[in-house]
């Protein structure tokens, strides 16, 4: 059964979290569809709903509004959920090629929220944002990771600095390259054993994107059990650091 229910440009974006600016946004980049009119005022349908929805999904894990309309297509309908639409690739090409971003002063509000305007200077200080000039001279922000910014705003509602943050993501990335470079030595060494590929930088290039979603998955659930094992016995940590036993000022 179709759903005939119709909305306000505010009705829409009290339904989808979003302001009336950020729709009007979407609308001028050709990314949500005109709405009709009635006696002179705009109304929205269920599929703009659907639409504005699967946007700021998107969105909100990076990708580009580009990449976004690519994904979407032109028309206004959405039929499933936007994660089961792009698959296990999404965490390779698509995510990692569209996690830095640049963006104007109104697309940075509604990425920061509440941290807007008053920690954009500590986001600079700590390296998240960056003012940069592009070539017709416009001004615009770039982020070199929306998802580590987007983490380094949720730790500081819990009372992490943003130096703190960006610390930890350095030395997450630091370590993280060690072990990657371990596990591709590792096939190497085993390549006709073990490893029945043939180890070569062609197959790993042609394998890329199944093997990133592959690390993506397994990453993501070993740091989240880890950081649960860590944080169980913080007491025990806390005793460690006051004797001295970790070094707690190395860089990554």
């Amino acid at each position: 059964m179709t759903d005939d229910r119709e909305y306000t440009l505010a009705e829409l974006g009290r339904s989808a979290d979003v302001s009336v600016r950020t729709i009007r946004y979407y609308q001028s980049e050709g990314l949500l569809p005109k709405p009709s009119r009635r006696t002179g005022q705009a109304v929205y349908a269920q599929h703009h709903l659907e639409r504005l929805r699967s946007i700021v999904a998107l969105q909100s894990k990076g990708l580009r509004l580009q990449t976004i309309r690519t994904v979407l297509g032109e028309g206004g309908e959405v039929g499933s959920d936007v994660v089961d639409l792009l698959g296990p690739a999404f965490a390779g090409a698509a995510w990692l090629a569209t996690s830095a971003r640049t963006m104007d002063e109104g697309e940075l509000a509604d990425l920061l929220g509440d941290a807007y305007p008053e920690h954009v200077g500590a986001l600079v200080t700590a390296g998240y944002l960056e003012r940069r000039t592009e070539g017709d001279g416009r001004k615009v922000w770039y982020v070199d990771s929306v998802p580590q910014l987007r983490g380094a705003l949720e730790m500081y509602s819990i009372g992490t600095e943003f130096e703190l943050s960006r610390w930890s993501a350095g030395v997450m990335r630091a370590r993280l390259r060690e072990v990657c470079e371990l596990l591709v030595a590792r096939w190497i060494s085993e390549s006709g054993g073990k490893y029945h590929g043939n180890a070569t930088q062609a197959e790993f290039d042609e394998n890329l994107e199944r093997i990133r979603a592959v690390a993506w998955q397994s990453a993501a659930h070993v740091m989240a059990e880890e950081i649960g094992r860590a944080l169980g016995h913080a007491d025990e940590l806390r005793a460690r650091v006051e004797a001295g036993d970790f070094d707690l000022e190395s860089s990554p």
